[in-house]
């Protein structure tokens, strides 16, 4: 009960204030969701199959009080909008590292790992991007289509290297698709994140018919690349190397080793300012140079082993813009020349069938994914 008569008025004007409000803001159409979009590097082309490709990461970051369905991603040129690629429904699905898959719940982050090749030959100077969602908190009929994260293809020559290996028939494996493949594993380090091995390639040694091993593949020196001379790719400084690993003698008696563990013995040579060469795997106790040492392209340095995270003998190797295997940014390369030797028809029955061969003179090339390659 009111006893003072002039606050009597004042219950009902706060009514009346309360349905107006209220009013005001059925008529108010909710805030778009708020997703951020970020290319955290700007990527230089390289060139692959003949054209020039781009291979970035766009970051998403949900800062919405409910998931968003990611529907959509278009890459554009900036000055006319002319689409350069879009990726969409499956694709979308293979190319997103998320716990949600294409949902990305409130306060996460997604990746999206983009590459693309432009068949007239070159990249637009200013790249933008469209990403299409739906707020699915709300409904899941309304997309919403936001514009920005832009992107400048960097420009300039490319990184060129000599062969790292003799001869062949090596296969060139990598493939942006696999989902726990150097170029999807991000490490943070010092509060960065990075991607050191976002071109990286492993190197396997095949014979004509399409084996890795004489015989019991289980054996480490029944390998064909086991043992096979490493060389430096360029004129340069060894800038640091590990040499305290261990080898099993077989496939099955190998260490898990842990992430941090991934090189097992390496040399990393600088062979240009924030440029970084790293082979890693190498045999115990067959490298021959030692940091701050000068070496020539051709020189022999190491030897092919079987130390660190590695499933087989193999050459693990990548360029990066800082002495850090882990922690810096890989950097994209051609190799001066080397010949297409085959193709891999199912990577699914690798070492067990042959491969498609070919004779084909590459030059100036990054070799394309799961590709037969002899070096001079």
């Amino acid at each position: 009960m009111i006893n003072d008569p002039k606050k009597a008025p004042l219950f009902p004007l706060f009514i009346l204030l309360t349905f107006i409000c209220q009013a005001q803001d059925n008529r108010i159409p909710a805030l778009p969701p708020a997703l951020e979009i970020k290319v955290l590097q700007d990527p230089r082309p390289v060139v692959t199959s003949g054209y020039p490709a781009l291979f970035y990461e766009i970051h998403l970051t949900n800062f919405s009080p409910g998931p968003l369905l990611l529907t959509k991603v278009e890459a554009q040129d900036a000055a006319n909008t002319n689409t350069l690629t879009v990726i969409k429904e499956n694709d979308l699905l293979q190319r997103i590292a998320a716990p949600g898959g294409a949902t990305i719940p409130p306060g996460n982050v997604a990746v999206l790992f983009v590459e693309y090749t432009s068949a007239a030959g070159q990249f637009p100077a200013e790249i933008i991007h469209r990403v299409s969602f739906k707020n699915t908190l709300r409904d899941t009929t309304t997309v919403y289509t936001i514009t920005g994260a832009k992107t400048k293809p960097v420009t300039g020559p490319a990184i060129v290297l000599g062969a790292p290996l003799k001869g062949g028939p090596w296969t060139a494996i990598y493939n942006p698709a696999w989902a726990r493949g150097h170029r999807r594993v991000i490490f943070v380090k010092d509060g960065v994140v990075r991607i050191p091995g976002r071109f990286a390639i492993d190197f396997i040694k095949l014979d004509n018919t399409g084996k890795v091993a004489a015989g019991d593949d289980d054996r480490i020196a029944n390998w064909y690349g086991y043992g096979a001379a490493i060389l430096a790719v360029a004129d340069g400084v060894v800038s640091s190397t590990r040499n305290d690993f261990p080898e099993s003698n077989t496939l099955s008696g190998h260490p898990d080793y842990a992430a941090h563990l991934a090189t097992g013995n390496y040399i990393s040579l600088k062979i240009a300012e924030n440029t970084y060469v790293f082979y890693e795997h190498l045999q115990p106790a067959s490298i021959v140079v030692k940091a701050g040492q000068r070496v020539k392209k051709g020189d022999v340095i190491a030897r092919l082993g079987f130390t660190g995270q590695s499933t087989g003998p193999h050459l693990h190797l990548h360029v990066a813009n800082a002495d850090a295997p882990l922690g810096a940014e890989g950097l994209p390369f051609v190799f001066e020349r080397f010949t297409l030797s085959g193709t891999i028809p199912d990577f699914n029955q690798f070492g067990n069938i042959p491969y498609i061969k070919l004779t084909q003179p590459v030059h100036h090339e990054l070799p394309a994914s799961n590709s037969v390659i002899t070096f001079p």
